[in-house]
């Protein structure tokens, strides 16, 4: 049986810059640069790191023999996904529900397609530098459909999970066959024009923003209307979206600011201690 590395060393060699996330939570397992200070260097770690060189993915699985394949979307391995997710918490939106309607509704073509251990799924597009994606929602914001594109990644199969549940690759005949994403697609992804956000930004003010504060309103909500058991988890995903947003420029540091002070207050409103809020919140800068 081929080990993580074999496969990972694969996807390299068919042109997907890969690097090692951990089986629990898929965060990166490989970290940031430091400069001559010794202070760690923001946006150099994690799927910053993905690398089609042989010799690093070794080293990397020899390391982490077990660790799970993240996959670096954007013009590096020349795709992008879509992230129809499972809800996990009662009252989410159901991803794959909507992206069926979508679906079923516009019409879109086979491709590569991963199935997640949680009922998800992946389905991967052609990259096209005339139609460049980060990971912003655009008009499906809120639905449960994620979007990977630069700056973002997915997780490949057989890449295991610490419960023993796998992702999978969904027909075998479109394994590495990579369609263009519909035009609906792509106007739906399309950002929305920015409005004017004032000074000292509360949760009412990204209600009525536009995109993208209108994404991280999405992020807030969820954060706010969490149940307890997945508050500390929901409150670092959005965290971690934030700091994302900002490392990808697609927000100043100023509004990401403010962004985790709205986080803080949703996280309050769902009934999370100052302390727990302050470590969780800690922690994902930590990640930048």
């Amino acid at each position: 049986m081929k080990s993580m590395m074999e496969f990972a060393l694969d996807y390299a060699q068919r042109g997907w810059h890969v690097f090692p996330c951990k089986q629990g939570n898929k965060a990166p397992l490989v970290g940031r640069d430091k400069d001559a200070n010794g202070k760690y260097i923001p946006g150099t770690g994690g799927v910053k790191k993905a690398t089609v060189d042989p010799e690093q993915i070794k080293a990397w699985w020899s390391t982490w023999p077990t660790a799970m394949i993240g996959v670096a979307c954007g013009p590096a391995s020349a795709i992008w996904a879509i992230d129809p997710d499972a809800p996990k918490s009662p009252g989410d939106p159901d991803g794959r529900a909507n992206w069926a309607a979508l679906k079923l509704k516009h019409g879109c073509p086979p491709t590569h397609t991963h199935v997640t251990p949680g009922g998800g799924q992946h389905l991967i597009f052609r990259w096209r530098a005339d139609r460049p994606l980060t990971n912003s929602e655009g008009n499906i914001t809120g639905t449960g459909i994620n979007v990977r594109g630069a700056g973002g990644y997915v997780i490949a199969p057989p890449s295991r999970r610490l419960d023993g549940k796998a992702y999978e690759i969904s027909e075998p005949l479109d394994f590495f066959n990579f369609a263009d994403a519909p035009d609906w697609l792509y106007a739906m992804l399309r950002p929305k024009p920015r409005e004017q956000v004032s000074n000292g930004l509360t949760l009412s003010a990204y209600r009525s923003s536009a995109h993208p504060i209108a994404r991280i309103q999405g992020i807030l909500n969820r954060v706010a209307t969490t149940t307890e058991g997945d508050r500390n988890k929901v409150l670092f995903w959005g965290a971690m979206r934030v700091v994302e947003m900002v490392v990808e420029k697609e927000v100043p540091s100023t509004e990401g600011d403010r962004a985790f002070a709205a986080l803080f207050d949703a996280a309050l409103h769902a009934g999370l201690s100052d302390r727990e809020i302050v470590r969780t919140l800690q922690s994902a800068r930590a990640r930048a």
